[in-house]
């Protein structure tokens, strides 16, 4: 996927609400039917799920979309493998989907995310909360970089999902 200068970019902003939390809100530029397929179809995750620039693949994207089942992703980067894996638990088109994450090295820190999809004048605004066991786990997850790698994941999402309306 051709890297562009991305849309909306300066709506991405991630807080902390409280000990156990990290929102992150994004606003792109497509319809809500077509970001929550971008997000939930494992040949449009492969496009933009961890895709912080060259030597980044997904080689394993596992999606059993519904409620008990399970998704797997292997992220490929240049230093190595890591893989995410966890259950669907709500799943409402398009607009919210909520399920566990699990980071493999650490399969006792399971966090719950939940994903909103609103519009907003023919844009879709995701909004993703992402509940952790405890203060220090979500502090470990925020210490890892995490923010960076989300934002460069929504402007490949946002990329596809300008490829997708011009298909």
């Amino acid at each position: 996927m051709a890297v562009s200068p991305v849309a909306n970019k300066e709506s991405f902003s991630v807080s902390t609400p409280s000990d156990h939390e990290i929102v992150m809100t994004r606003l792109f530029r497509a319809p809500r039917q077509l970001v929550f397929d971008a997000m939930s179809k494992p040949e449009h995750i492969k496009r933009w799920w961890g895709n912080l620039g060259p030597g980044y693949t997904v080689p394993v994207c596992e999606v059993d979309l519904r409620v008990g089942g399970k998704w797997r992703f292997v992220n490929a980067a240049p230093n190595g493998e890591v893989c995410f894996y966890g259950e669907y638990r709500e799943i409402q088109p398009p607009g919210r989907l909520v399920f566990t994450e699990i980071f493999e090295p650490y399969p006792d820190a399971v966090s719950v995310v939940t994903s909103v999809l609103t519009e907003e004048d023919g844009q879709t605004r995701l909004t993703a909360t992402c509940a952790y066991p405890s203060k220090e786990v979500r502090d470990m997850v925020i210490g890892s970089g995490m923010e960076k790698g989300v934002a460069l994941s929504y402007d490949r999402l946002e990329d596809l999902v300008g490829e997708l309306q011009q298909s």
